[in-house]
This record gives C-alpha cells, sequence and structure tokens, in this order.
C-alpha cells in the first residue's frame, strides 16, 4: 500500500504562517526584556535588603526577612510564568534557548 500524504485543501504552497516571521524576530525581544527586568529587580531586591538593615536587632527583623523572601519569590515566578507562556527556556550556564 502507498501511503497518503495529508493534504489540506485550502493551503497553497507559497503561503506560510504570517506570524512567523513576526514571532521569530518578537521571541529574542521579549527573553532580553525578562533578562534585563530580572537582574534589575533582583538588583532592587538586594538594595533593598541593604537598606533594612537596621531592622536586624529590632522586633521587626523577621516581618522584613519574610517580606523578602516573598517578593524575590514573586520575582522568580513572574518571571517563570512569562518565560513558560512565550516557551523561552534558560540554559544553565549559556545563553538563553528558544524552543518551538
Amino acid at each position: 500500500m502507498t501511503e497518503k500524504t495529508e493534504h489540506q485543501p485550502f493551503s497553497m504552497p507559497w503561503m506560510t504562517d504570517p506570524t512567523a516571521v513576526w514571532q521569530k524576530s518578537l521571541k529574542p525581544m521579549v527573553s532580553k526584556a525578562l533578562e534585563t527586568n530580572e537582574k534589575i529587580s533582583k538588583e532592587v531586591l538586594a538594595r533593598y535588603e541593604q537598606a533594612m538593615t537596621w531592622t536586624k536587632d529590632t522586633p521587626f527583623a523577621p516581618l522584613c526577612k519574610t517580606f523578602m523572601t516573598s517578593l524575590g519569590k514573586m520575582v522568580d515566578n513572574a518571571n517563570s510564568l512569562a518565560r513558560s507562556t512565550w516557551h523561552i527556556e534558560r540554559a544553565r550556564d549559556g545563553p538563553e534557548t528558544m524552543s518551538k
């Protein structure tokens, strides 16, 4: 028997996905924006933590520590959600890779 190829009745050979080029150029831009956003937010959190060192010997210390931990998790979760939405994966020791 011969195998039948899938035929799509309304597709023309010269027609391609019109959003493919747009998505291909947009993904690196989103990836760079996410990377920059993550870097800036972690830097802001680090500076905020330095500014909160005065609470070390006060009753506010556990509250501030919990607040900083929660903010850090929120930033990580937001970046993770954006990466999964755009199908952008971060390589362990290198530039980010994009999945199709």
